[in-house]
């Protein structure tokens, strides 16, 4: 490495021979390692806090053990703004050869007078603000710029007002400034966006009163904005001036403006003043977040640009010294000259040749209540395939992701996504399935159990900054249960009083519902008939407050990126259909600060075998049964594989696979006939050799351990005995199955459904001599057929609870008094059951009700025939901490975490 530094050193020093002896003294002695590596810091810091940043990265250099074991240290010097000042500074810097670099001239002027001496001393300058194209198109070697130039500047600052519709701008600049160039660059880019700048005044900075000027301006001309190039304390005047004369209209101004100063000013002056930055307070790099933070303890207050600039002026040296171990400065420009994807505090920036920064981001913000706040982040264009690996989880999706409204949430996907963007009133909890609180702090209910109210928090708002109140709730829940929003989960609203009645069209005004807001913070329910598991319930997307205004201004068109309003711990940053949805933390969250992980990417890739790969690969954090589903064939070969096995996690999955008996069709019209089928289903047998062991065999329908299931030590169904079902099928009139017709079963086209059918279709052949056909059906036709007039004698019925309760799986699905009865049985105990537990408030009492009725179910009258319980199976890597399987209801990203390295 000494060698390679060497050539380059002897190949500049070569051709520049203009240098004088300092410079070549201060190669020659940069890499002396008994010597500090020092800098100049060179600011005129009124107004910002650029040396503070600069001074913390020394810090933390310093307590990592310096650069290449050598302590750095900064030499500080003000120039007060002042060319000619700067220019002695330069000299002086530049006499100590000790000095390899500078950070600092935050001003183009003070920049330029100072950067030919740094050039002729071989002496490395970066500027945080010389944004002139002048500062680095002469060619020099050691000259850069972390900030981007006049040009991209002013071409975005029109693309700005473009957007924003501003059709009339007024200009006003300091033609004594640098902003010169800027204000021309920024005019001839409005020119071409279709902006008329209505005039064009000039002033200078010594002048106190502009009024005069700024009135005649009023009276001539009507415009929608002002372009103000210049800085403080002049822009300040200006400002000030400008807002006493009544004028409320936005006034865009260049970087400088972004200045404690422009803090001093009142609120009402201050106001809608609008300045570009490529710093972003609020982004989810974890660069940004850490540099805040670490700012913030260190010393007790908020970073601003210019201090994440000083920042990230030192992190760029500390780079490109140790890039080659050298701390000669034309080694550190040349590694600089060739820095692509830098990753910084203001995100990932590239050097051209000339030292300017491409490729950054530009943002706009606007001071609100005397605080600045980012806009139009929707506008910010996200790389689906670049990621910062410390802050995004990247999780698999196996299909297309069709909603982002509650009210249509109903599949998985769509519950998923409704839990991170969404708050209910209670969410459940990991470990036992429980309610508790999230949007309500609070609940109770009256001593009938029928009216239930809940008191909300007072601290969480949407992400446009309204509060989100009981109100939300109620008009969320009118809406859905209006039939002619055609809600898919309108019967979980049942259980309000006069909600099916309302949906059914038999009463007409939707505020009959049971359903009210008392005030903004307290809302109350009133219920048909008692249910204990009703504060589980209104944790679903359909019982999840809405925006109002959002919906009615902009109907199907709410839940697009520009419009969406949300409340969750996370909000929505990019979609692009089929490919990527990505989520980025909601600063407004009301636990915001206990969200560790900032950004959330769902890829869609629709075969396990592909996810797979790229979890192998490392291109992916997670996938499993809540997400991109693990092949089967896959379990046997992750057991055993040393690396895999530890990332293996196996959790309940609160479904259960099962087949309906068509009960009024023959020869199933039989009881016996149904029980000998099931009886002789053979489930340890399709579990092992079908699904590698990975589910539990079934005998009941209701999934342990929800509430009210039956677990399987209570032996309740009917356990493989292929002899008892032979004889029950003799006495049904079929012995050895002779004279028993060809029966037919239906199920949505899959691989894995075919392969069960197929097993199914060999146990009745082999152990009781009966034909069984397979049909399978497109998912929507196999929807359509099972809720129809199903022609089929047996038909896959696979469940996925809603919400943690039997109630959910025997009476809300199976109760044969329901208009859609699947399996077309009627069976008054069953009926009687389901009405005595919508009575009883007992744990005990109310499993012993359903563990009846499971009898009845799949034992006496076997209406239905359970396969097995299923199982979640998860890959997660290492680096997720705190990660925990949500069987239901959304996986709760927010409480992970990345371990540290």
């Amino acid at each position: 490495m000494k060698l390679i530094v060497s050539i380059i050193l002897g190949f500049v020093l070569g051709a520049c021979q203009s240098y004088d002896d300092n410079s070549q003294k201060r190669a020659q002695d940069a890499d002396d390692p008994s010597k500090d590596i020092v800098i100049g810091v060179v600011s005129s810091d009124n107004g910002t806090f650029f040396s503070e940043g600069v001074r913390l990265a020394i810090e933390q250099t310093n307590d990592r053990g310096g650069i290449l074991g050598r302590r750095l240290k900064a030499v500080y010097l003000d120039d007060h703004g002042d060319p000619k000042q700067a220019g002695a500074i330069a000299r002086k810097l530049s006499r100590n050869t000790d000095v390899i670099a500078v950070v600092g001239h935050r001003h183009s002027d003070l920049a330029i007078s100072a950067a030919v001496t740094y050039e002729q001393n071989g002496v490395v300058l970066i500027s945080p603000g010389a944004s002139q194209p002048d500062f680095t198109q002469y060619g020099g070697r050691f000259t850069f710029r972390n900030t981007p130039s006049d040009e991209i500047i002013g071409r975005q600052i029109a693309l700005f007002a473009a957007r924003q519709k501003f059709k009339n701008v007024l200009v006003l600049f300091d033609r004594e400034s640098p902003f010169k160039r800027l204000t021309e660059i920024f005019q001839e880019n409005a020119a071409k966006e279709g902006i008329k700048i209505v005039s064009a005044k000039t002033y200078t900075a010594w002048e106190q009163d502009f009024r005069l000027m700024l009135a005649d301006i009023m009276k001539e001309y009507q415009f929608d904005a002002v372009f103000l190039g210049g800085e403080m304390p002049a822009a300040g005047l200006i400002i000030e001036q400008l807002r006493s004369l009544g004028v409320s209209k936005p006034i865009i101004g260049s970087g400088q403006l972004d200045s404690i100063e422009l803090y001093g000013l009142s609120h009402k002056i201050s106001e809608n003043i609008i300045v570009p930055t490529i710093f972003n307070p609020g982004s989810s790099n974890g660069l940004t977040i850490n540099f805040i933070e670490t700012f913030k303890d260190f010393f007790g207050f908020a970073p601003d640009t210019w201090a994440a600039k000083g920042y990230d002026a030192i992190s760029l040296l500390e780079y490109a010294i140790e890039k080659n171990g050298s701390a000669v400065p034309v080694v550190i420009s040349t590694n600089l000259k060739f820095l692509t994807d830098w990753h910084s505090v203001f995100g990932t920036y590239s050097f051209t040749a000339d030292g300017d920064i491409i490729n950054s981001k530009i943002y706009f913000k606007s001071m609100k209540n005397r605080k600045f706040k980012i806009i139009e982040e929707q506008f910010q264009k996200i790389n689906p395939f670049t990621v910062l690996i410390d802050e995004t989880i990247r999780i698999p999706i196996s299909g297309e992701i069709n909603t982002l409204d509650p009210t249509f949430a109903a599949d998985t996907l769509a519950i998923e996504v409704a839990e991170q963007l969404f708050l209910g009133l209670t969410d459940l909890d990991p470990e036992t399935y429980q309610p508790v609180p999230e949007l309500a702090e609070s609940w109770e209910k009256s001593e009938d159990q029928l009216t239930y109210t809940f008191k909300l928090r007072q601290d969480v708002f949407w992400t446009n900054g309204n509060p989100v109140t009981a109100h939300d709730i109620v008009w969320a829940i009118q809406r859905n249960i209006n039939p002619d929003t055609k809600c898919p989960y309108a019967g979980s609203l049942y259980l309000l009083k006069n909600a099916e009645a309302i949906h059914k069209g038999q009463i007409k005004d939707i505020s009959q519902i049971g359903v009210c807001a008392d005030d903004n913070y307290t809302l109350e329910f009133q219920l048909e008939n008692p249910a204990p598991y009703f504060t589980a319930m209104v944790g679903m997307p359909v019982f999840r407050p809405l925006p109002e205004n959002t919906i009615k201004k902009y109907k199907e068109q709410w839940t697009a990126l520009e419009h969406l309003q949300t409340n969750g711990s996370y909000k929505l940053a990019a979609w692009t259909k089929g490919m990527v949805m990505i989520f980025r933390k909601n600063d407004a969250y009301f636990d915001a600060k206990n969200v560790m992980i900032n950004e959330v990417r769902y890829y869609t890739i629709p075969k396990g075998s592909v996810g797979m790969t790229m979890y192998k690969n490392n291109q992916l954090d997670i996938m499993g049964d809540a997400y991109l589903r693990i092949p089967m064939a896959e379990i046997p070969k992750i057991k055993i594989d040393p690396v895999l096995v530890k990332e293996y996690h196996k959790a309940p999955l609160f479904c259960t696979y099962a087949y309906g008996f068509n009960t009024i069709l023959p020869p199933l019209d039989n009881v016996l006939v149904r029980k000998a089928l099931s009886i002789s289903l053979n489930r340890d047998l399709i579990n092992d050799i079908l699904a590698n062991g990975s589910h539990e065999p079934a005998t009941t329908f209701t999934r342990p351990p929800i509430p009210g299931s039956v677990a399987p030590s209570e032996r309740v169904g009917l356990s493989f005995n292929p002899v008892q079902g032979a004889q029950w099928l003799a006495q049904a009139g079929y012995p050895d199955g002779k004279g028993f017709p060809e029966i037919t079963l239906v199920y949505n086209q899959l691989k894995s459904h075919t392969r069960i059918a197929k097993a199914v279709q060999t146990c009745l052949k082999y152990y009781l001599n009966i034909n069984l056909r397979l049909v399978s059906l497109p998912f929507k036709d196999y929807i359509e057929t099972i809720t129809g007039s199903n022609p089929y004698h047996l038909f896959k019925f696979t469940w996925c609870a809603d919400y943690p309760d039997a109630n959910n799986w025997l009476n809300e699905l199976l109760n044969p008094s329901n208009a859609v009865n699947y399996l077309g049985w009627d069976n008054s105990e069953f009926i009687e059951l389901m009405e005595q537990v919508q009575l009883t408030q007992s744990a005990e009492q109310r499993h012993q009700l359903f563990k009846r009725a499971e009898v009845i179910l799949c034992e006496e009258e076997c209406a239905l025939m359970p396969v097995y319980f299923e199982s979640a199976h998860y890959l997660v890597k290492p680096r997720i901490k705190d990660w925990q399987a949500m069987s239901m209801g959304g996986q709760h990203i927010r409480d992970w975490s990345f371990k540290q390295e």
